[in-house]
């Protein structure tokens, strides 16, 4: 049932012209060294996930701040990932992901880029993840945007949600099959 969701969740988006990318730029100059990148907005990338810069440096991140208690910034980064070099780059440099795909931006966060930064401990943060960050994501969907065609779609995701939250609570009060 849930592979049935997904699926429904993806053709949704792909239906309605979802994916892409998200791009955003420096705030100020980095050395080839810094982990923390400030940029002037985090707002479209996931909370862990791949960066690049625009000359072509691969880097992982595994955190996001926001204001008002901080600058948006990548933090815990691992510069030049997958055999890039890292260099220093000035302020103004274009930062953008192609992860931010429909299924990514669903989940709520990169699963390749979890299991990446966190190695057998993904094991227990995958599943955390898809608890504290997918489900809630799913579960409060805005439909209102389904319209036209798309709408036999929210019909039918709505069904599976209700279908999902009441076979995880029968089985949280333990209810049974006859």
């Amino acid at each position: 049932m849930l592979l049935l969701y997904f699926g429904m969740a993806l053709a949704i988006g792909i239906l309605a012209g979802g994916g892409g990318y998200a791009a955003t730029s420096l705030t100020e100059a980095v050395d080839e060294d810094d982990v923390t990148l400030e940029v002037v907005s985090t707002d479209g990338f996931l909370d862990a996930d791949y960066i690049e810069f625009s000359d072509g440096e691969k880097v992982l991140y595994t955190g996001t701040t926001t204001p008002p208690l901080d600058v948006y910034a990548f933090t815990g980064c691992t510069r030049g990932h997958e055999g890039t070099t890292a260099i220093a780059h000035p302020i103004g440099t274009m930062v953008y992901t192609t992860s931010a795909s429909t299924v990514n931006n669903a989940m709520g966060f990169n699963i390749a880029a979890t299991v990446d930064s966190m190695g057998m401990w993904s094991i227990l943060t995958v599943p955390w993840n898809f608890v504290t960050k997918t489900v809630p994501r799913l579960l409060l969907m805005p439909y209102q945007l389904f319209t036209g065609d798309l709408v036999i779609f929210a019909v039918i995701l709505v069904i599976i949600q209700v279908a999902i939250v009441i076979t995880i609570a029968m089985s949280f009060i333990g209810a049974r099959r006859v």
